[in-house]
């Protein structure tokens, strides 16, 4: 293990398209270039016997310069004392960003579609992000729009708010902090607003990339009704803590 360790330091770097586990950046994928990507998401605590395991496996193709597309399959796994079932849906992911030139400042942005057996998501995200020396600042601002049918609800409108700060400590292992901000609406009635905040590390290879991250629900602002309840947190559509574990490998340059 320690020889490991030491291999992937010692190893020269490259820039993974996924620089941090939940906060994106504007990095894509190079001209041509193919990656096999999975993430694994515990979510824990909405309720007592809350637990949901959101995995995706993806495939990412770099079709331009500044242009990258994915292409995955989601499945959600959701657990509770009264109902256990899957989720799954097809999503087409495009990252674009303005400029590949060796500037420490870039934006970008993200178009993403999900289509499952009774819903269908659309969400658009304005990535910025800015690297000085070592540290990496990245900014995304997100919203997401939800059409159910067959008899399902749910929410069905999201606003997002995410920064991160990340430290390189090494040419290939890396440090951050993440806050996130979500807010969400049910048929245009506010359902509540959660703050996260949580560490993240990162490994990257010239053939490989990991990177693992946690939130903590750290501050909230509930739904009218709920405010005279003693629960600090907002729990209709967060949980208390969401773990991320993602990786990739590259399958062509």
């Amino acid at each position: 293990m320690r020889l490991l360790l030491v291999v992937l330091l010692a190893a020269p770097a490259v820039a993974a398209p996924r620089d941090l586990p939940f906060t994106w950046t504007s990095r894509t994928a190079a001209a041509g270039e193919d990656q096999l990507e999975a993430w694994i998401t515990p979510r824990i605590a909405r309720t007592d016997d809350f637990l949901q395991l959101d995995t995706r496996l993806a495939w990412t193709h770099g079709v331009a310069r500044t242009i990258e597309s994915q292409l995955s399959m989601d499945f959600d796994f959701q657990r509770t004392d009264k109902r256990d079932g899957v989720d799954p849906k097809v999503t087409s992911l495009w990252r674009f960003t303005t400029w590949r030139a060796n500037t420490p400042f870039a934006v970008g942005g993200i178009a993403r579609v999900s289509l499952g057996f009774d819903q269908l998501q659309v969400e658009g995200r304005l990535l910025a992000d800015l690297t000085v020396g070592r540290v990496l600042l990245a900014l995304n601002v997100s919203g997401e729009q939800s059409a159910f049918w067959n008899g399902r609800t749910g929410v069905d409108t999201r606003l997002e708010e995410s920064f991160a700060v990340k430290f390189a400590l090494s040419p290939n292992a890396g440090f951050a902090l993440e806050l996130r901000a979500r807010s969400s609406w049910q048929r245009r009635e506010y359902q509540g607003t959660a703050a996260y905040a949580g560490p993240a590390l990162t490994w990257t290879h010239p053939a490989f990339w990991v990177t693992l991250g946690a939130y903590a629900q750290v501050a909230a602002d509930k739904a009218q009704a709920d405010r005279p309840l003693a629960e600090p947190q907002e729990l209709r559509d967060n949980e208390r803590f969401v773990l991320r574990l993602a990786f990739g490998a590259v399958t062509r340059k």
